[in-house]
């Protein structure tokens, strides 16, 4: 650059357009990055330094030389626009705070209801809730091969448990995973290869697991022993030329916020495949499964039977099988009672009480029937007359009553849930509605919904009229060779930054969004789900997308760079 000014200036023909467009160059050069393309003596040589031919390059010259005056105005005007509404977003910081801290008062408040839910009683009532909660855990009982299970697992030695957790961290206490690879071993039959009929039954299994018939939905973070449901899926969607990416999922099931990521975009992909052709995705499992089968699914995903751990899981099935073999000789000695319902077999609650021994699952029963569980509950029978069939699931305050059973109103607790409610609630501007099923959110101060709602008709103005100023400095940067956006640019990014601010305060006070914005698709989905969405009862939200340049006040401008320039603006 400086050597071709250097030759411009040597050869004396400069045409006076060019003669602006060098010193504008290097006053953007200067602003933008603090350095100089011209020399004091260059720029005395190009502006003052220098007399024109004639007339006609008078009138050029003056043409971009006020054509740039003007632009310096624009600018002014741009940056005025931009504080302005700067301003006006930081006018808002307040309601702000507030709509990014609601889900926590919700919570709060939520918690403090429940407080006030708290079944009241006296130490006479506390007693008869947790004997008849007491009692229908003895009635329940155990499920007799969930009890074989734990039997087996504290049968294991401290290595092999320790091994066990490495394949499935809760293995202690879910039995899927074992129960799976045990299908999976009786398909194999003792053979180094499952047969063709044991593969169709193997990828049905696997297909079948991709359902939550509770949830009603498809589910393919789901495991089918150490087979995962998703890259089953992936491997369907590579067959047919498309791509997901994310890492290979490990067998272990450990999961990271890597692998709800790729289970989720995995997921998204094969659920539009499958609408979009009309298959159902149990089917494109299975297809998948099979033909993976055939080639190296067994490989990646080894079943313990076949795997460098098939002595440990033989060790597993003998500590079953020895386990089964315990508690029916217990059973026929009487010291243990089982009772067949259906397909199901169940260990009495009373005999496993009274049960003598250190099994370990047999003292875990005892405790559990003990300790009164406020999230389990109780069911009153039908025979009682107060209650029939009441379902009780909440904790028991044990506190001064009046003659009413009523809590005393002077009593601690009820005080500090008084003064609690009231502090929350006076220090507290949304609320919320409900209506036909559809909770709304609101302001509860109008004064502040006033404001919040004009800012917002701040922020979009601003950002309307940056685009327009944009557009100008976009136009004006074909004139003058050189990017002129950087300023105007920047100040519209701003605005827009300070609308996604805008936009985040109202997903984190529906339930949208994590409160600061955490990245975090997984814990936000489990939000989601556990608080639901809310509605704001007016359109508060602002759609970037969707603003458009405003010119209005800006036509003058448009009017004098084209007085100014004429057909080069």
């Amino acid at each position: 650059m400086r050597k071709n000014i250097t030759a411009l200036l040597q050869k004396g023909d400069i045409k006076p357009k060019e003669r602006v467009l060098l010193l504008v160059a290097n006053q953007v050069s200067e602003e933008r990055d603090g350095k100089s393309i011209l020399t004091e003596a260059d720029k005395h040589a190009l502006s003052e330094g220098w007399t024109p031919k004639d007339n006609n390059e008078v009138r050029e010259y003056n043409r971009f030389n006020e054509g740039w005056r003007l632009a310096v105005f624009a600018e002014m005007d741009a940056q005025t626009t931009f504080l302005i509404t700067k301003a006006e977003h930081f006018r808002k910081f307040f309601i702000n705070m507030h709509l990014n801290f609601y889900p926590f008062y919700r919570d709060a408040r939520n918690l403090i209801a429940g407080l006030e839910k708290i079944k009241v009683v006296d130490i006479k009532e506390a007693i008869e809730i947790t004997n008849k909660q007491r009692e229908q855990k003895l009635k329940d009982g155990l499920d007799f091969d969930y009890a074989i299970y734990q039997l087996a697992f504290e049968s294991l030695s401290e290595a092999d448990k320790k091994r066990f957790k490495e394949l499935y961290a809760d293995i202690e206490t879910d039995h899927q995973y074992l129960d799976q690879e045990e299908i999976i071993a009786n398909l194999f039959n003792g053979k180094d290869e499952p047969t063709k009929e044991a593969k169709e039954k193997l990828a049905e299994l696997v297909a079948e697991n991709c359902y939550n018939k509770f949830a009603k939905e498809y589910q393919l973070f789901h495991y089918f022993a150490c087979i995962p449901l998703a890259e089953v899926a992936r491997q369907f969607l590579v067959s047919k030329g498309i791509k997901v990416k994310g890492k290979l999922l490990a067998k272990n099931q450990e999961a990271d916020d890597e692998d709800s990521k790729t289970h989720k975009d995995i997921q998204k992909v094969i659920e539009d495949y499958a609408r979009d052709n009309k298959i159902k995705v149990e089917a494109i499992l299975k297809e998948a499964c099979l033909k993976w089968l055939d080639e190296d699914l067994l490989e990646q995903y080894t079943p313990l039977v076949i795997s460098n751990d098939k002595e440990l899981f033989s060790k597993w099935l003998k500590a079953k099988e020895k386990a089964k073999a315990t508690l029916q000789k217990l059973i026929d000695k009487g010291e243990l009672k089982a009772e067949q319902t259906g397909q199901d077999r169940t260990l009495t609650g009373e005999s496993l009480y009274n049960l003598k021994g250190e099994f370990e699952f047999v003292k875990d029963f005892k405790k559990r029937v003990d300790e009164y569980n406020a999230n389990l509950g109780i069911v009153y029978k039908d025979d009682d007359p107060e209650h029939k069939g009441e379902h009780l699931d909440q904790e028991l305050l044990i506190a001064d009553t009046n003659n009413k059973g009523e809590l005393n109103i002077f009593s601690l607790f009820g005080l500090t849930t008084k003064k609690l409610k009231a502090t929350f609630e006076a220090t507290q501007f949304i609320k919320e509605t409900t209506k036909n099923g559809e909770t709304t959110l609101d302001f509860n101060n109008e004064t502040l919904k006033t404001i919040f709602k004009e800012i917002r008709e701040s922020l979009i103005n601003g950002y309307a009229k940056l685009l327009a100023f944009e557009d100008i400095f976009k136009r004006l940067s074909k004139t003058y060779e050189t990017d002129l956006t950087g300023k105007v640019k920047s100040w519209r990014e701003s605005v827009g930054d300070f609308i996604d601010q805008h936009n985040d305060a109202l997903k984190t006070a529906t339930g949208q969004k994590l409160h600061g914005g955490e990245d975090n698709e997984k814990a936000e989905s489990w939000l989601i789900k556990r608080r639901g969405v809310l509605k704001t009862k007016d359109d508060l939200f602002i759609d970037k997308e969707k603003i458009t340049p405003n010119k209005d006040g800006l036509e003058s401008y448009y009017t004098k760079f084209k007085d100014a320039l004429g057909n080069d603006f």
